[in-house]
This record gives structure tokens, C-alpha cells and sequence, in this order.
């Protein structure tokens, strides 16, 4: 990674690499979005510049052709207005929009190539962690005990490109209301959907994490906060049980002296 791509994540306080989620760190397996993820998100990006481009030479073509001026028809006759002051504000707009385009082509450049730079899906023995994104940063990280589904997603672009999405679901979540966060409100993150975006590896990354998920569950390992919670959870009832047994202990024992007195 460039000096300059370094200075600009500490900038944004994006560290350079992810920590690894709970687990052996033998086990952590990494996985990256595939070249060809970069190449799609290339051209998404070429694709969205020359429709802007196309749109600066529509309006300068439009510009160009209009007249100065245009006739009316008034009580005293026809007459021309000049509209001269109109055009040359457009003419201002135009330049002022041309000039916003140049300065962000380098920098939505930068932002899509290191959004593809600091893509990581990290699997352990015991959980998953994925992370993206620059300006807005988002790290997930999912126990794979709570994994309930595990899907591949691959659409006709990507089908040619070779990639795929690996998609890990947990109990709880719901498309309808990621992608509709409630009545009137914006569209908000599915916090029980985590992607594997462009690899071109999926079921490899599939069979891995179901592999991970069979040996997590044969071991009974999972989240401590889990294990912490089940041990509050039982710890009482074998409390009870144990002073029920001494109650009963202490019974038989009364019962014995009293009749051998």
C-alpha cells in the first residue's frame, strides 16, 4: 500500500487491517474479494462518469445553440428580449459543474480502490468476521453457532465475471425490513446479514464455514457471553438440586438416630 493511501486511512482513522474475531488464531482463514470484484467495480465507476460526461456535452451542445435573444410579440409591434444575462449564468453553472467533476474524479477513484484494498472476510473456528467499506466502516462479526443459513447469490454479471456472494444469515433478520427500514424511513443495514462480496471462491468459503460451524457445535463452543449466560442460566437450578439432596440426606439422617434411640 502507497504513502499516500496510508496517509489518507489515517486520515479517515480506517486502520489498515482487521482484528480477528474469537478464536484459535491458527485457525483464522482470510479471504479477499477477487480481481475481477475490482475490474466490476471499475467499470460501475467508468460506466457513472461518462453518463455525466455525456450530460456536460448535452448542455454545452444546448447552450452553444441557443440564440441571444427571441422575439415577442408586443402592442407596439414585435420586438427581440435578450437573454443574454440568462445563458451566461447557465454558461457560469456549467463551468462550475465540469470544474466539481474533475476534482472528484481522483478522489471517487481513491475511495473505490481502497474500498476493494480493505475488504476482508475472516474466518475462525469459532466465528466470521467481515468488513468493508471507507468512508463509512463496517465490521460485522457473527459466532457461527448463530449461523442459521448459508446461501451463495450470483448474478448474470457476476456469473460472467466468475464471482459470487456468500451470504451468512442469523436468526431474527429480515429482508423486507433491511431494505425498508419501517413506514417513511430510510433504508437501514441488516444486522443479521453479512455478505462475502466478489470472491471467486464461494463454495470453498461455504463448505469452510460448515465444516467450522459442525466442529463448533460437536465441541460446544460458542460465544463466551453465551457460555456465560448458560452457566447464570444453570447455575441456580443445580443449586437447588444440591440443597434438595442434603435436605433429603439430612432427613434419612434424623429418621435413622431416631430409631436406633
Amino acid at each position: 500500500m502507497s504513502e499516500r493511501a496510508r496517509w489518507l486511512l489515517g486520515l479517515l482513522r480506517v486502520p489498515p487491517e482487521p482484528h480477528l474475531p474469537a478464536g484459535e488464531p491458527g485457525s483464522a482463514r482470510v479471504f479477499r474479494a477477487a480481481p475481477n470484484y475490482w475490474r466490476l467495480k471499475l467499470l460501475q465507476w467508468s460506466a457513472k462518469q461518462a453518463f455525466t460526461v455525456a450530460g456536460f456535452v448535452f448542455l454545452l451542445a444546448f447552450l452553444q445553440a441557443a440564440p441571444d435573444s427571441f422575439e415577442i410579440n408586443d402592442k407596439g409591434g414585435k420586438r427581440r428580449v435578450p437573454i443574454a444575462g440568462p445563458m451566461a449564468v447557465m454558461r457560469g453553472l456549467e463551468v462550475f459543474g465540469v470544474s466539481l467533476w474533475l476534482v472528484q474524479l481522483p478522489l471517487t477513484f481513491a475511495i473505490i480502490r481502497l474500498d476493494y484494498q480493505l475488504r476482508w472476510y475472516v474466518v475462525t473456528d469459532r466465528a466470521a468476521r467481515l468488513r468493508e467499506g471507507v468512508l463509512t466502516l463496517t465490521e460485522m462479526t457473527f459466532t457461527l453457532l448463530n449461523v442459521q443459513d448459508i446461501r451463495i447469490h450470483q448474478g448474470p454479471l457476476q456469473r460472467l465475471l466468475g464471482l459470487a456472494d456468500v451470504e451468512l444469515r442469523t436468526a431474527g433478520g429480515s429482508d423486507v425490513a433491511a431494505a425498508h427500514g419501517g413506514h417513511g424511513s430510510a433504508p437501514s443495514r441488516n444486522l443479521h446479514l453479512a455478505r462475502f462480496r466478489g470472491v471467486d471462491n464461494a463454495a470453498m468459503i461455504r463448505d469452510l464455514v460448515l465444516e467450522r460451524m459442525k466442529r463448533a457445535r460437536d465441541a460446544g463452543l460458542g460465544d463466551p457471553d453465551d457460555a456465560a449466560g448458560e452457566a447464570e442460566a444453570t447455575g441456580p437450578s443445580a443449586l437447588v438440586r444440591a440443597a434438595r439432596e442434603l435436605m433429603a440426606e439430612s432427613v434419612a439422617l434424623r429418621l435413622a438416630l431416631t430409631r436406633s434411640a
